[in-house]
Parts: structure tokens; C-alpha cells; sequence
């Protein structure tokens, strides 16, 4: 009997590891994130180039800091929008298609940037790589915290968001190398190329998909989603995505301006060259913003199976730290300390990207999961980064100084640090409702 009651307990204690181990990951899960990284990757590339020659076509162009802003702005106008309208095409006809479609339309964008012969064939350009950027996002989000077990939700989106960290690095290191020796327009040309070979690959990964039906949906299923006021009121219905859309409006005007115009900052304040700003920001960002990202989805995971507003904690952790750090950057004449300090901030704002993905999906119903991703875009940029470039363009022309601008920004981040360790603490299992 003794014999019997032990082999039941190790049956019982095999099965409870079984249990507790978290799921495999299929190969089509691996798959999928290895293209969406790179997508990503491109996507801010194509992105950051304006930003890191931005002194270039200023001088081309014979461009106020307020122009230069709005070419920030024109791809702000078109990327929320798009964000929606594609998320909600995406969540019923296939996210996948839409994310080729995305890539193939921001590639094409790029390279008409690069053959721009005006300011306003610059803006129509930048017009359409956000309308491409914007439909990418969020079924792209959609489907990586779709395909991969709850456990490595967070991971994998900060795998997909180091692609955000790589791909700005290479926007302002290899635009600038670049730009040196072959001229402004090169990179953008170089970028749509490569984009759109990158599209090619992700439709041949969808073409596959679409061969076998979709697994069935593990929550409830309704008509066409459609951001009509009554599905605004469901998401905002939602605690933890009201909390989730204020704080990223506050953290998005603050930060937009900033990295737009940093590479121009270190040009002007700290004597750099286009090179040497393209160089020294690609290098921090690749180091000091990849670490970020992959400590914020470890960090986000590791807190959540503690405490249910683990990753709230985190994003309010990070920017509350960071913020402080970017301020100091900014007022400092030491070339060393506004490395240091910059570089650091760099870091502690990562460890929220990687975060609001998950924490948006977890708390969405499951028919409205891409178009919630996209309403925070749409929020975020329209009300946050389209204002922000501009705004600090148009206090530099005003006070022929670019610092002024930069220093008052960041502190907005302090309020959304605040409101979001606040909704970390108090976060419910209530408000939990629709994951899958």
C-alpha cells in the first residue's frame, strides 16, 4: 500500500510541474515575431531618418524650425488615422494581411521622400509613411499577444519592441553615415527597397496562414468593430485603459519632441557633427534602448504573476526615473553628463514599451483587442506627438533657442509616472475582462 500511495504521489507531483510550466512556443509563433521584428525594425528606420537629417533638408529646402517640425506632423496627421481604420479592417478580414499591406505602403512612402523635389511633395510623402506606420502597430501587437501563451506575452513584444530601439539607431547612424558620402536622399531610397522586400516576405507568411482555417476565438465574437461613440465608451468603460490613454497622451507629448529633435540638439549645444549626432545617438539608443525594452518585458512578466498591475508599475517605475534624467540632459553643458544622464533616461522610459501592448490586450475584450491598440495610437499621437515637434520648433524660432523648448516638455512624463504607479496599486482582478 505504501508503495501504491507513493507512486500516486509522484503521478501527482509529474502532473502539477507539467502544470506549471509554462506552454511551448510552436514554430509558427517564431516565425511570425523574427518578420515583425524586422517590419519593425525598418518601420522606425524609415521613421527616425527625417529626424536624424533633419539639418540637412533644412538647409536644402531653406527651412524655419517650424517647418522642419511639421514634417513630424504630417506623419502625425495620417498615423493615428490609419492606426484605426486598418486595426478595424484588421479585426475582420486578417491581421496579417493588413500588417503586408502596412509595410508595403510606408516602403513605397519612403522612397518618394527621398525623391522629393519640394517641402510639399516632403510633406505628401511623409503623409503616406504614416498611413502605412499607422495600420502596422496594432495588428501587429494583436497578433503577437494572440499567438504566444500568456507567460511570454510581454517578452515577445519586447523582442518586437527592440526593433523600435534598433531600427532608430539605424535611422540616425546609418541615415548619417549614409548622407555624408551619398546626400540626403539616399537613405530614404535604400529604406523603401528594403521595405518593400520585407513586405514580400510577410505576404508569403500570411498566404501560408490563409490556407487553414483560424483557431476559434476564446471570447465572444460580434459584428465588424467600429470606432462609433458606443465602441469609444466600451474601451473607456475599461478602468485600466482610461488610465493606459491619459498617461501615454502626457508621456507621448513630452517624448515626441524630444526625439525628434535630439540629434539637431547635439548639433547645435553640444558642437557635433551630422555624422558624429547620428553615430553617438545610433549607438546609445542600440545599447542603452535595447537593454530598456528587454528589462521592461522581463520585469513587466516577473511583476504581473505577483501583482495584477505589475506592468502599470513598471511603465510608472520607469518614467518616473527617467524623467528626472532627460531634464538634467537637457540643461547640462557637460558633453559627458548629458551622455550619461541622456543615455540612462534612454533606459528607464524603455522599460514602459514593452508594457502597453499586453496590459491593453489583457484588458480587452477579445473582438476589439486591434482596434483598443489603435484608439491608444490614435489618442497618443493626435493629442501628444503631432503637437510636440512643432511646438518646440515654434519656441526655438520664438527664443532662437531649441533648449528652452526641450527642457519644459519631459515634466509631463512626472504626471503620467504618478498616475500610473497609482493605477498599479490599486489595480483589480475585476478589471481583467476579455484576455485571450
Amino acid at each position: 500500500m505504501k508503495f501504491l500511495s507513493a507512486k500516486r504521489n509522484a503521478q501527482i507531483e509529474s502532473r502539477s510541474r507539467s502544470q506549471s510550466q509554462p506552454p511551448a512556443i510552436d514554430r509558427y509563433a517564431r516565425r511570425t515575431l523574427v518578420l515583425f521584428f524586422l517590419a519593425n525594425l525598418t518601420n522606425f528606420y524609415d521613421r527616425q531618418i527625417v529626424s536624424a537629417l533633419a539639418e540637412a533638408i533644412k538647409v536644402e529646402f531653406t527651412l524655419t524650425d517650424v517647418q522642419v517640425g511639421g514634417l513630424n506632423s504630417a506623419f502625425e496627421l495620417t498615423y493615428p488615422l490609419a492606426a484605426v481604420v486598418l486595426a478595424m479592417i484588421a479585426d475582420r478580414w486578417g491581421r496579417r494581411r493588413i500588417v503586408t499591406l502596412a509595410v508595403a505602403i510606408w516602403s513605397v512612402a519612403t522612397a518618394l521622400t527621398g525623391a522629393a523635389g519640394s517641402y510639399l511633395a516632403l510633406i505628401l510623402a511623409r503623409l503616406g509613411v504614416g498611413i502605412g506606420q499607422g495600420g502596422y502597430g496594432p495588428p501587429a501587437v494583436a497578433t503577437l499577444t494572440k499567438i504566444f501563451p500568456d507567460a511570454y506575452r510581454a517578452r515577445a513584444v519586447s523582442i518586437h519592441e527592440v526593433g523600435v530601439m534598433v531600427g532608430s539607431a539605424a535611422g540616425y547612424l546609418l541615415g548619417g553615415l549614409i548622407a555624408e558620402v551619398l546626400g540626403w536622399r539616399v537613405p530614404f531610397l535604400a529604406g523603401g527597397f528594403l521595405g518593400l522586400l520585407l513586405a514580400w516576405a510577410i505576404g508569403r507568411l500570411s498566404a501560408r496562414e490563409s490556407l487553414s482555417p483560424p483557431p476559434p476565438p476564446s471570447g465572444p465574437v460580434s459584428a465588424v468593430p467600429h470606432l462609433a461613440a458606443s465602441t469609444a465608451r466600451q474601451l473607456l468603460a475599461v478602468p485600466t485603459l482610461r488610465l493606459i490613454y491619459g498617461s501615454g497622451v502626457l508621456f507621448y507629448l513630452s517624448l515626441g519632441g524630444l526625439v525628434f529633435w535630439l540629434p539637431t540638439f547635439m548639433q547645435r549645444f553640444h558642437g557635433y557633427t551630422l555624422v558624429a549626432a547620428a553615430a553617438v545617438g545610433g549607438a546609445v539608443q542600440v545599447v542603452m534602448g535595447v537593454a530598456g525594452v528587454l528589462a521592461g518585458g522581463w520585469l513587466g512578466d516577473r511583476l504581473t504573476q505577483r501583482h495584477a498591475g505589475g506592468r502599470l508599475l513598471t511603465m510608472g517605475l520607469g518614467l518616473a526615473t527617467g524623467t528626472p534624467l532627460a531634464i538634467l540632459a537637457m540643461v547640462t553643458s557637460s558633453h559627458v553628463l548629458f551622455l550619461a544622464s541622456a543615455a540612462l533616461a534612454l533606459f528607464f522610459y524603455a522599460l514602459s514599451f514593452p508594457c502597453i501592448g499586453p496590459q491593453i490586450n489583457d484588458v480587452t475584450p477579445f473582438h476589439l483587442k486591434a482596434t483598443a491598440q489603435a484608439f491608444y495610437l490614435l489618442l497618443t499621437h493626435y493629442l501628444g506627438s503631432l503637437p510636440a515637434a512643432p511646438l518646440i520648433g515654434w519656441l526655438s524660432d520664438g527664443g532662437r533657442d531649441l533648449r528652452g523648448g526641450m527642457v519644459a516638455m519631459p515634466g509631463l512624463s512626472l504626471v503620467a509616472a504618478l498616475m500610473l504607479l497609482w493605477g498599479g496599486r490599486e489595480m483589480g482582478r475585476g478589471d481583467r475582462v476579455g484576455s485571450g
